[in-house]
């Protein structure tokens, strides 16, 4: 009989991918520059912010010290003349 186990060979299938874009470059030249300019604005943006705290939290201390009359500074007068 003719009709016996015949053997198996694998059949092996490789998924080729399409090709990657070529970088050249002026390519990354763009995202280097692309990636320090988000890191300056960046660095503008929080140096503002920061600025913007010191400097309030200043007028606010100054003032809070107004209302209170007590200061820890020294007046040296002078303005006055020389005697």
């Amino acid at each position: 009989m003719m009709f016996g186990i015949q053997p198996l060979t694998p059949v092996i299938v490789k998924v080729v991918s399409d090709p990657t874009p070529q970088v050249t470059v002026v390519d990354v030249l763009v995202d280097a520059l692309g990636l320090t300019g988000l890191i300056v604005a960046g660095s503008f943006v929080l140096g503002g912010v920061v600025g913007v705290l010191l400097i309030a939290y200043s007028r606010w201390k100054a003032e809070r010290s107004d209302r209170a009359g007590a200061t820890d500074h020294t007046s040296l007068d002078l303005s006055s003349p020389a005697r």
